[in-house]
């Protein structure tokens, strides 16, 4: 620990070892701020279990977890009294925590109900910690059913704290619309490391010279749309015999669909599934593949797109939420729209028709993914929203 510096305070409500985009982001910003070392990074975690704080670390990070009862405003009488009861108790614990840690930026992502109780326990430190919110995507979403007086509490929270930040312009909008808040979200776009991610792809696989391979990754549900391109695939399938579908992805619902899916139209010894798959492992299925494809039905900024093109893959992808803030149709990909399964299939077939100017514009999305989507980027821009708000008061 290095007391000259402040410590900047990550908030997560899970484990730094689950798999997922927000992690990769979290990670990987605090890793750019640790080298910087204008800050001391610590990732909270959220974690019922831990009454007391527990220090540990992972993925070279040091971390807490600590239990952060959720403020409800929705509480029964009884919720309520055993809320305040360990309000009392935590607050002074948190805000000793802070000044002993010298944390001068809090940064929820993903935010939950939690970090209510941590605006709570620290609005009335001297020098209090600056608290930046940082929304992902499903985060927002999982409101839009939530009734009145959620929302206005999450709208009343939003208005007060420091700066609120999204992965891209459409989440920013998603915000204003689904909160209801006139506010302007700082847009700060994932990044990736990709000479970092592309030396990790090793040698240790292989493919027949004669196979191509399309390739998706994200967690087998509904919203990502496998089912779509397991379609579109199907439609193609006879077409390219030396072709198959490889699907990554964590656990999730339509896991079973999707292989009855293949089974239903024939396909099932073309495409190959692979469960919760290591990250580590995942670039050696980019450097194998012949084309990436995220037939997403909703996505906000997906680093999976940034990864692909760190390889020079040509990418074809629904044209929804941040997509279309990374690729730019027939420049550095293509862009279908969702559901679509014929409209994909034809995409598909244009890229494995002309393999040299598929070529080309995955060479451009690679050039656009090494200058413009970056971590040291990405810490830039939130550093900024720091001083500006320091300089502003």
């Amino acid at each position: 620990m290095n007391f000259s510096v402040p410590t900047y305070l990550f908030v997560l409500p899970w484990a730094l070892e689950h798999a997922g985009g927000v992690n990769q982001v979290v990670i990987n910003l605090a890793r750019v701020l640790q080298k910087s070392g204008l800050f001391d990074p610590l990732v909270l975690i959220c974690d019922w279990a831990a009454t007391e704080p527990i220090f540990g670390e992972s993925h070279g990070l040091r971390t807490v977890r600590w239990r952060v009862r959720p403020w409800q405003p929705n509480m029964s009488l009884k919720e309520k009294i055993s809320y305040w009861l360990w309000e009392n108790r935590f607050r002074s614990s948190f805000q000793r925590f802070c000044i002993d840690n010298n944390v001068g930026v809090i940064n929820s992502h993903y935010p939950s109900a939690s970090v209510f109780s941590i605006e709570r326990a620290v609005k009335n430190i001297p020098f209090r910690p600056r608290l930046i919110i940082s929304f992902h995507g499903t985060d927002v979403n999982s409101h839009k059913e939530s009734n009145s007086q959620i929302k206005a509490e999450w709208r009343s929270f939003l208005l007060r704290v420091d700066r609120v930040v999204a992965c891209s312009r459409d989440l920013g909008q998603k915000i204003r619309e689904v909160f209801a808040v006139e506010i302007s979200p700082a847009i700060i776009h994932n990044g990736i490391d990709s000479e970092g991610f592309t030396t990790k792809a090793g040698k240790s696989m292989s493919l027949p010279r004669d196979r191509r391979v399309i390739l998706n990754i994200g967690k087998f549900d509904d919203v990502k749309g496998q089912d779509v391109l397991i379609k579109a695939f199907a439609l193609l399938s006879k077409d390219y015999t030396d072709v198959d579908l490889v699907l990554i992805g964590a656990s999730g619902k339509a896991l079973h669909r999707l292989i009855n899916l293949c089974a239903n139209e024939g396909i099932q010894e073309r495409v190959t599934f692979h469960q919760d798959m290591p990250h580590d492992r995942i670039p050696d299925f980019f450097k194998l593949a012949t084309l990436f494809v995220l037939p997403s039905r909703r996505e906000a900024f997906p680093i999976v797109i940034l990864e692909a093109g760190a390889f020079g893959l040509p990418v074809i992808a629904s044209a929804v939420g941040g997509i279309p803030e990374i690729l730019k149709e027939g420049n550095t990909g293509w862009l279908v729209p969702p559901d679509t399964p014929t409209h994909l299939a034809n995409s598909i077939r244009s890229v494995l028709e002309n393999p040299v100017g598929a070529k080309k514009i995955g060479e451009a999305l690679r050039d656009v993914v090494t200058t413009s989507f970056t971590w040291t980027s990405a810490s830039e821009k939130y550093l900024n929203l720091i001083v500006s708000r320091h300089l502003t008061g």
